[in-house]
């Protein structure tokens, strides 16, 4: 009987010891695992907690890695991107990407080639700004065409704009609100901001305009319309 027992003892303890090892090594595999991932990763939480960096600042990541906030990629190689920080830009300063790169706010293409984009900010600019640009880019809030030609665009930020102030647009351009057609030709149409306005103001606009919030037509003839505001 003793020694039948100890048999038994002995038997438990094999299968014990057989279930709990495997269970340790899988344990240590995943441990492992996870600090090899987190001393190589170059994800995008850890590229974007890099702190000190201005604009220009460049960094190499993988190609599965997502790009960050702020960040445009300059390079692309077959297994990894090098990208550049161009958060912090100031009016007027540039950048060359890829052409498949994400861009940021505020950043229009001033050149376009089969290979590479030339980006310029436009961020922080005030009424009246210009700045010619390649057809395909984006037009940013609050800037609209004011000439297109079959090569490039000049845009004009009209952002800031006081009470009265006009501007001459290319016909499909978008237009910020509070503004006015005054005038319309079969090339452009002339513009005029009327936010801001005081109770019972008018101004002559032609008939094809959009109607602000606030202004309601008091005098309309075979050419043109009467808007005054009411508030």
């Amino acid at each position: 009987m003793f020694k039948k027992s100890m048999v038994s003892a002995l038997s438990l303890l094999v299968v014990t010891m057989s279930l709990s090892i495997p269970t340790k090594a899988t344990e240590l595999t995943t441990s492992s695992q996870e600090t090899l991932l987190q001393n190589n990763s170059t994800d995008s939480r850890k590229v974007s907690r890099i702190t000190g960096v201005n604009f220009g600042a460049t960094r190499q990541i993988s190609k599965s890695t997502p790009i960050p906030p702020d960040w445009v990629i300059t390079t692309v190689m077959s297994d990894y991107y090098v990208i550049q920080y161009v958060g912090g830009a100031r009016l007027g300063q540039t950048v060359q990407t890829a052409r498949t790169t994400p861009i940021p706010k505020d950043w229009v293409i001033t050149l376009a080639t089969s290979d590479f984009f030339v980006w310029t900010y436009v961020g922080g600019a005030s009424f009246g700004h210009t700045i010619q640009t390649a057809k395909i880019t984006q037009v940013p809030e609050n800037w609209v065409i004011t000439l297109a030609t079959s090569d490039f665009y000049h845009l004009m930020y009209v952002g800031g704009a006081s009470f009265g102030q006009t501007v001459q647009t290319a016909k499909f351009t978008r237009i910020p609100a509070n503004w006015v057609i005054t005038q319309a030709t079969s090339d452009y149409f002339v513009w005029m901001y009327v936010g801001g306005a005081s109770i019972g103001t008018t101004v002559q606009t032609a008939k094809i305009t959009q109607i602000p919030p606030g202004w309601v037509i008091t005098t309309a003839t075979s050419d043109y319309y009467i808007l005054t505001y009411r508030g």
